[in-house]
C-alpha cells in the first residue's frame, strides 16, 4: 500500500547510501533486509509505541502491533553533501537508485503480512502528539496503515533528509531483528554512483572492484557533486578592453602559489586597485 505518496509519484527514483559490504551482500544473496524501527538511532522514531489509547468505556488500550514493523530508509534527494558525509563517513560507500514502485513491489510480491510504503511527513517536535491525536481520531476504520502512518512522521530537524521508507508488518511470532525479502539487484537497480571526494583513480579502482564483486552491468558513475563547472566565457564590456594585460599567469599546486610566464598563456587582465 503506497501511503502519502500520489500515483504520479510512484515511477519517481529514490536513492540509499550503504557501505560496500552491505551492497555485496544485497548483491550476492539477491536481497534485501528491512530492521526493526526500535533500532533507528532518533529516539522519536515509533513514539506512539509507548502510547495508550483511552475507548469510550474508558478502558485503557495499546496497538498489539506495534514492535512488528520492520522498515528501510530512502531518500528522494539525488545526493547532497551532508548525505554523503553522513552515510560515506570512509568515503567509500555507494549510493543505489531505483524506482518507487518496483522498490515497493520487490517486497509485496512475496509478503504473507501487510506492506507499505509513504513519504515521511516533517512537524516541529511540539506537534508531534497533535499530529497523532488528530490522524487516530480521524481514522473511522483502523487498520494497519494507521500504525504504518506513525513511521512515517519525523521531527523538522531531519527534513533535509527527504524520506520515503519501506514498511513491512510481520507476524506477532516474529522475533527476528531483520526481515529479508528477495531482490533482483540487476532487474532493480538503475545506477550505482560513487562518492564525489574520492580522486579519479580512487573512483576508478572503487568502480573496478564494485563491477567485479557484484558483477553489475548498468552504470557506475561518480557523484559531481564537487566538480568543477565547465568552462564558460564571460561578455565583457568596453572598459574591460583599456585594461592593462600581463602573460604572467598565477596558479596553485595544493597549496603553493607559483606563477607561469610564457606566450601563448591567455592574456590575463590587470584590475586597477581602485
Amino acid at each position: 500500500m503506497y501511503v502519502y505518496l500520489p500515483a504520479r509519484d510512484h515511477s519517481r527514483f529514490v536513492y540509499r547510501i550503504m557501505s560496500l559490504d552491505r551492497l555485496f551482500q544485497m548483491f550476492s544473496e539477491s536481497a534485501n533486509y528491512l530492521v526493526r524501527p526500535r533500532l533507528w538511532q532518533d529516539p522519536f522514531e515509533n513514539f506512539i509505541g509507548g502510547l495508550k489509547g483511552q475507548l469510550p468505556s474508558g478502558e485503557l488500550v495499546e496497538f498489539a502491533q506495534r514492535y512488528d514493523f520492520f522498515g528501510q530508509c530512502w531518500t528522494l534527494l539525488g545526493g547532497t553533501d551532508a548525505m554523503w558525509r553522513i552515510y560515506s563517513s570512509d568515503q567509500r560507500s555507494i549510493r543505489v537508485t531505483v524506482r518507487v514502485n518496483e522498490l515497493y513491489e520487490s517486497l509485496s510480491a512475496t509478503a504473507k503480512h501487510a506492506a507499505f510504503i509513504g513519504r515521511v511527513k516533517y512537524v516541529h517536535e511540539a506537534d508531534l502528539l497533535k499530529w497523532t491525536a488528530r490522524v487516530v481520531r480521524s481514522t473511522r476504520r483502523p487498520s494497519l496503515e494507521l500504525l504504518a502512518k506513525t513511521f512515517l512522521i519525523k521531527r523538522m530537524a531531519f527534513s533535509h533528509e527527504n524520506e520515503v521508507r519501506l514498511l513491512y508488518c510481520s507476524s506477532s511470532d516474529d522475533r527476528d531483528r531483520l526481515h529479508r525479502h528477495p531482490f533482483d539487484c540487476h532487474r532493480i537497480i538503475k545506477e550505482l554512483m560513487i562518492d564525489p571526494r574520492l580522486t579519479q583513480d580512487e573512483f576508478f579502482q572503487l568502480r573496478d572492484l564494485v563491477r567485479v564483486r557484484t558483477l553489475f552491468k548498468g552504470p557506475i558513475r561518480q557523484s559531481k557533486l564537487y566538480a568543477p563547472p565547465a568552462d564558460f566565457v564571460l561578455r565583457l564590456g568596453k572598459a574591460y578592453a583599456a585594461l592593462p594585460r600581463t602573460t604572467k599567469r598565477v596558479f596553485y599546486d595544493g597549496d603553493l602559489r607559483k606563477s607561469l610566464q610564457r606566450a601563448d598563456v591567455t592574456p590575463q587582465l590587470v584590475l586597477p586597485g581602485k
